[in-house]
């Protein structure tokens, strides 16, 4: 079965329901944004069911090619549906149970109708301690894949902007930036500065990249403007003055 990782309040109560869907002969839908685990806990309800993209899905049964009946299935993306009539005809004739996936908060009125239930999955930001279970689970993923050994949490690089994608991604960074050093981390900035610099003001605009992280690091590490503006060597009007500059980075 796939396990869907709920150790927050609110995810606990959505795995509650979940776990009712797999009793209850009943259409549901999951939405969310990406990375949210709309298919992980799709296939938490069905772990059995055969998944289709939808695009393909709809292909196929244009075509006469799918024979299923009186069975479940997961679709995918179910937003990507184009000829809604042509997918509800055969869910109707098949006795086909569905769980389908959306990123959209407004299906089509038809595609709505269709579900007997929704269930809306939250952003990471609003689920602390999934993140750490998921942190904890990509980052042994990552020790074992790159044959590195485990990093302690302090250590690891979180990104949840675009949920357990950035996660996963942040984390492997994590990992891959222990096996890297000074000599390489300049490279890096020389060769992205290189194909990226042109007109007449490339000195400020390519600031951010040092500073940008440096204030971030130092934030973290002093917490506190005061204790900041020493260990940097500024004075706090200074610091202040590049706080602002870099807030959209800095807030990111």
């Amino acid at each position: 079965m796939e396990n869907y990782i709920a150790i927050s309040k609110n995810s606990k109560e959505i795995l509650n329901s979940a776990h009712l869907l797999q009793s209850v002969e009943v259409n549901a839908l999951i939405s969310g944004e990406a990375g949210v685990g709309k298919k992980s806990l799709a296939k938490y309800i069905l772990p059995k069911a055969p998944l289709f993209k939808a695009k393909n899905l709809q292909q196929d049964i244009a075509d006469n090619i799918i024979n299923l009946q009186n069975c479940s299935i997961i679709i995918d993306k179910i937003e990507n549906i184009t000829n809604i009539d042509l997918l509800i005809n055969w869910v109707n004739e098949n006795g086909i149970r569905v769980v389908a996936t959306t990123m959209k908060d407004d299906l089509n009125t038809k595609l709505e109708e269709l579900f007997s239930i929704t269930i809306e999955l939250p952003p990471l930001k609003d689920r602390e301690e999934d993140v750490k279970a998921l942190t904890s689970k990509f980052s042994k993923e990552a020790s074992s894949t790159l044959d590195l050994d485990l990093i302690v949490p302090s250590r690891l690089m979180i990104n949840i902007s675009n949920n357990a994608h950035s996660l996963r991604k942040s984390i492997y960074f994590s990992y891959l930036f222990e096996t890297i050093g000074e000599d390489e981390i300049l490279m890096f900035m020389e060769n992205y500065m290189f194909s990226n610099m042109e007109g007449e003001n490339s000195y400020k605009d390519f600031l951010y990249l040092l500073e940008v992280p440096m204030l971030k690091a130092a934030t973290k590490k002093y917490k506190s403007q005061v204790q900041m503006a020493k260990h940097l060597g500024l004075n706090r009007i200074t610091l202040r003055k590049k706080l602002d500059s870099h807030k959209e980075f800095l807030d990111g």
